[in-house]
């Protein structure tokens, strides 16, 4: 900030000159030239990773929320990865793929920080601070709630998410990917099928491919609740 003459609000800092400043934020699409919204957003990124150097500040929000929730957290875990061990440029990566909290213990030149919330019985306040450590949660239905959603889709959001978080293990898959690839083996293994069979004692899992393990996962939830699932 102080490189480009606006004021810093701390009462110090020591920070090297950058010769870019990259960002990567809010949603646009350019319907005129044939561009959906991810696409832009891809295309910026891309512009990112093969223009930035290890002197570049990186500013990234949400990377990845444009696509399917597999893709973009792959494709959030790749880029941010890359910056990390590639460029090694200094950046920030905003993101609400909490399980991106993993790089951190990979990683040594990554660290995990979070806005802090204040947890009350049916509400959260958003306390607009900064502290180290990584979030074990997002907070998007909340964030709904408070944007007027019907009480019940709140309900039922939170029911299809206990369901979805119970049988989820996308974090050991990733961390397993991560040192297959180190040693050297073949790391396109599961992030959920083998180990949501070994929770549940199921062998119909391991031949799941993870949308259509979800997919179960809702109708489950759907017929113990007591209604007819459509999902096919």
């Amino acid at each position: 900030m102080a490189q480009v003459g606006s004021f810093v609000p701390a009462q110090s800092a020591v920070l090297g000159v950058c010769d870019r400043i990259f960002t990567r934020v809010g949603a646009v699409d350019d319907l005129a030239t044939g561009q959906s919204t991810f696409m832009v957003e891809m295309n910026e990124t891309a512009n990112i990773l093969n223009h930035a150097t290890a002197t570049s500040l990186v500013l990234l929000d949400e990377i990845g929320r444009g696509t399917a929730t597999f893709d973009g957290l792959s494709i959030a875990w790749a880029v941010a990865e890359h910056l990390a061990t590639e460029i090694t440029a200094r950046t920030i990566f905003a993101t609400h793929y909490h399980e991106l909290n993993e790089l951190a213990s990979i990683l040594p030149n990554v660290a995990n920080y979070q806005v802090t919330v204040k947890e009350l019985p049916d509400q959260i306040i958003f306390l607009h601070q900064v502290h180290p450590g990584g979030a074990d949660r997002s907070y998007g239905i909340e964030a709904g709630r408070l944007a007027g959603l019907p009480a019940s889709v709140i309900q039922r959001a939170k029911q299809v998410m206990n369901q979805i978080e119970k049988h989820s293990h996308i974090a050991v898959g990733l961390r397993r990917s991560h040192s297959e690839t180190d040693t050297g083996t073949d790391a396109v293994e599961e992030i959920g099928g083998d180990r949501l069979k070994e929770s549940n004692g199921r062998n119909k899992w391991k031949s799941m491919t993870p949308p259509t393990g979800q997919l179960d996962i809702f109708r489950q939830s759907s017929q113990a609740e007591g209604n007819p699932s459509e999902v096919e």
